[in-house]
């Protein structure tokens, strides 16, 4: 039976999607590209984002229609085969970036190969039991975070110089700000992986706004990190930190006893952060076993989650090394495959349904 999800829990998942993995080292590159002008980095990648977005629905229900059809395609196949793909790179991305920050920030002394089993088993679990209850936790988890996340300015209006995020205009501001703006774009182009999930949701009418919502959500969400973290600690602390927004609500100091609320914050960041795994391990499952409908069998997905959490230690030596392919080569791969689904995903869209959508 296939899962449907509301217009509402579509809006949390993309929104959770390109808000969950970007928050862990993302700011503290594009801040030492851009300084203390990265703040406005968010602002000229959103209304890119959003217009390709518009040109891929089109007008009325034609976006949702052609990735509903029970008959598909050779682009469709095409299209099923090139996400999976891109999915694959994102979840050994995400996953080892995840693996990287518990082993350092909370479990020093664990084995990381250890510490990957048991995310993975806790991610098989989850992914196993369907859309419908990954979208449940993603909702409930990414609005706590997400309102707790809101009110980080207002925890640290103690903390905050707001010298710190003045900008300054320079002979190479503008060229600083399209270079943070390009390492920004790819993660918040992930976005394209829900033309994949539109068959699944229920309503037809308003799918278009429900994604633009979820992603100025993202957007504002990832501006309230950006430019808290830089008010509270400066350019040079967030430029050179490797996770600066756990540095930053480490400066929490509310009263004498409640003096460790990053431990609860990151407690909370954490269901979010699987969530995201979650979804891109069930969407890896169904592009490469049966994208037509809803999967009932799993067998496939044990191996799958163990073959991905090997290859996520076995290409990654260190943290270095996965740093430099997320900020240097992931960069080209992302915008090279984001780039070759917008297309696919337009010719989909031109191309009419054989048949109806399935109901």
């Amino acid at each position: 039976m296939k899962a449907f999800i509301s217009r509402f829990q579509f809006t949390m998942l993309v929104a959770n999607y390109i808000f969950a993995a970007t928050l862990i080292t993302l700011p503290q590159i594009l801040t030492q590209i851009s300084k203390q002008n990265t703040w406005l980095v968010p602002f000229i990648v959103y209304p890119v984002l959003v217009v390709i977005l518009i040109v891929c629905f089109g007008r009325g229900n034609k976006a949702q229609l052609s990735f509903a059809t029970i008959q598909k395609t050779k682009l469709h196949h095409i299209f099923h085969l090139t996400l999976g793909v891109f999915l694959v790179i994102v979840y050994i991305r995400d996953l080892r970036a995840f693996i990287d920050f518990t082993t350092r920030a909370l479990l020093p002394t664990t084995p990381i190969e250890m510490t990957t089993l048991l995310v993975s088993v806790v991610l098989l679990y989850i992914s196993s039991a369907g859309l419908e209850v990954i979208t449940r936790i993603t909702v409930v988890q990414f609005i706590l975070l997400g309102v707790t996340v809101a009110s980080l300015p207002v925890m640290l209006i103690n903390e905050v110089d707001l010298s710190h995020v003045m900008p300054i205009i320079g002979t190479d501001t503008v060229a600083n700000l399209s270079k943070s703006s390009f390492e920004l774009f790819p993660w918040m182009g992930e976005s394209l992986i829900f033309f994949f999930l539109l068959g699944n949701v229920a309503a037809r009418e308003g799918i278009k706004r429900a994604t633009i919502i979820g992603i100025s959500i993202g957007f504002f969400l990832i501006f309230v990190l950006i430019i808290t973290s830089i008010a509270v600690l400066g350019q040079n602390i967030v430029s050179n930190a490797t996770y600066p927004n756990f540095i930053m609500i480490q400066q929490i100091n509310m009263t004498d006893f409640l003096d460790r609320l990053d431990l609860v914050i990151v407690i909370l960041w954490m269901p979010v952060i699987l969530s995201k795994l979650a979804l891109t391990l069930y969407c890896i499952h169904r592009t490469f076993s049966n994208p037509n409908k809803e999967t009932t069998s799993t067998l496939f997905m044990t191996p799958l989650s163990l073959l991905l959490a090997i290859l996520s230690i076995a290409l990654f030596k260190n943290n270095t090394v996965h740093l430099e392919f997320t900020f240097l080569t992931w960069t080209i791969i992302g915008y090279v495959m984001e780039f070759f689904l917008v297309i696919l995903i337009i010719m989909i869209r031109f191309k009419k349904p054989k048949i109806d959508s399935v109901s």
